[in-house]
């Protein structure tokens, strides 16, 4: 017979104590590193600026102001004429990536903007310098458009040689060529008409000043890639080193102002100073671009945004270089009436022709 199951009451088991947990440290130190690195990116974004340059436009700056001529008469200008300029300015992350997305922005190497290997402020002192020599040329040219006597002695200096051209290893930069082919040259384009004149081939006698020694040595002329005319494998430009005006032409006051962009705009104003024509007829006239010994108009830095300077100040006529005019027709706004000019004199005569 079996046993009936029988199930026996009693009190509930009591379960096992959990151990008491221990409350987890405050992480305040996480907290902070974080804090703290993200301060660091933020600080670095905004304020550490990248190996990067960006041209940014600056305000206008009236010729007129910065001339003191002496020692003839001037005329009274119905008008104002301006150099446009662009700053230059290294950009932290936050600006940089803003350049980098805008199509009116530019960022521009560091290196190709400084050279590595000359200080910030001897950099710019330098510019300075070129801007005073170049006003000096600017002011013969325009004196020269308005029938002015003047002098300007200037010699033909080689710029850089091409690796592995005909020249190599008989010039050097800073060469003066003084004569080619027994015939005294006095400018760059003498040499370069002299080349594309001759054959390949053909042996070229050339008289070098090399410091304080005067050499005489030949190059012969031979074929360069891209290049569709005879060469010697040389960059050369003209350098003036004398000017002789009848009457002083200085600089009125210090400017901060570097470089040559201002050339073209001191040879119109000075133009317009002594010339009896009214030039300018009461238009507000910019411009930029360098000038050489012979007038003619050189390309510069910054085109695209000084285009927007230009529009933004209420330019009626801005002037560029000719080689550049695409350039400045990516950022001028269609109502802004930019002429592109190869010379002074097309400077000239371009403002003569944009009669209001």
């Amino acid at each position: 017979m079996s046993q009936p199951d029988v199930t026996t009451s009693g009190p509930p088991p009591v379960p096992e104590p959990t151990p008491p947990t221990r409350p987890r440290p405050r992480s305040w130190w996480r907290v902070g590193f974080y804090t703290l690195t993200l301060a660091i990116v933020l600080w670095a974004a905004v304020l550490v600026p990248l190996p990067y340059v960006e041209y940014v436009p600056g305000g206008p700056t009236e010729i007129e102001p910065l001339l003191e001529i002496e020692g003839t008469e001037t005329t009274e200008l119905d008008g104002s004429a301006s150099l446009l300029t662009v700053f230059l300015r290294q950009q932290p992350t936050l600006q940089s990536l803003r350049a980098a997305v805008s199509d009116q922005r530019r960022l521009i190497p560091l290196a190709q903007v400084f050279p590595p290997d000359v200080d910030r402020d001897t950099f710019f002192a330098g510019q300075r310098e070129v801007f005073g020599r170049q006003f000096e040329i600017a002011a013969v040219i325009g004196a020269q458009a308005a029938g002015v006597e003047t002098t300007i002695l200037s010699e033909p200096v080689v710029v850089s040689v091409l690796p592995g051209s005909p020249a190599d290893g008989v010039l050097q930069p800073r060469d003066v060529i003084v004569a080619v082919d027994g015939q005294a040259v006095v400018a760059a384009e003498e040499i370069q008409a002299r080349t594309r004149a001759g054959a390949v081939g053909e042996q070229i006698a050339l008289e070098v000043r090399r410091g304080e020694e005067t050499i005489q040595t030949s190059v012969v002329l031979g074929e360069l890639p891209g290049v569709d005319f005879p060469a010697m494998g040389i960059s050369v430009e003209t350098a003036v080193y004398d000017i002789e005006l009848p009457f002083d032409v200085r600089l009125a006051s210090t400017t901060r102002i570097g470089g040559p962009s201002a050339g073209m705009m001191v040879a119109v104003t000075v133009y317009d100073l002594l010339a009896e024509e009214d030039l300018l007829r009461g238009r507000t006239v910019l411009g930029t671009g360098s000038v050489d010994a012979d007038g003619r108009v050189g390309p510069v830095g910054g085109v695209p945004e000084k285009m927007l300077a230009a529009a933004e100040y209420g330019a009626d006529v801005v002037l560029v270089p000719a080689s550049q005019l695409d350039q400045a027709l990516t950022t001028a706004p269609p109502d802004l009436d930019v002429i592109g000019v190869a010379t002074v004199e097309e400077a000239i005569d371009a403002l003569r022709g944009k009669g209001r």
